[in-house]
């Protein structure tokens, strides 16, 4: 069990990472390596680029493959009750471990508005400064 569980974990981070790996690579500038255009103060050549943005995906990212894990969670417990044949208590422990798993994705789902909020706010109150006469 835990063999099985150890190459599913492997294998959904091995997605991820090449799903993480080929967006940054199709936005490389290949011919001019020393301009890649991704700044950290909002000097960029590609809109919207600044240090609040990439902190914003970094948590959306990790929310992201949090609720990946519990999604996973889910069909795992699903899996276990369909396949309890009768089993009172195989059944039981699924109905828990989806129980578990859908309040794991509400708590991400709340943490992903609170973060999203919290993000619209300060560029609303920061985006709101006069620019000068």
């Amino acid at each position: 069990m835990k063999k099985t569980l150890y190459g599913l974990l492997l294998g959904v981070m091995t997605v991820f990472g090449v799903a993480t790996v080929l967006p940054v690579a199709a936005q490389t500038d290949w011919e001019n390596p020393d301009n890649s255009g991704m700044g950290i103060g909002g000097h960029t050549d590609q809109q919207g680029s600044t240090l609040l943005d990439s902190i914003k995906t970094a948590i959306n990212w990790v929310l992201g493959m949090l609720a990946t894990i519990a999604l996973v969670i889910c069909i795992r417990g699903g899996f276990q009750m369909v396949t309890a044949a009768g089993n009172d208590s195989k059944f039981k422990k699924g109905g828990q471990i989806l129980k578990q798993a859908a309040v794991g994705l509400a708590i991400i789902l709340l943490a992903w508005l609170i973060v999203s909020v919290v993000f619209w706010f300060v560029n609303t109150v920061g985006g709101a400064a006069p620019t000068g006469a």
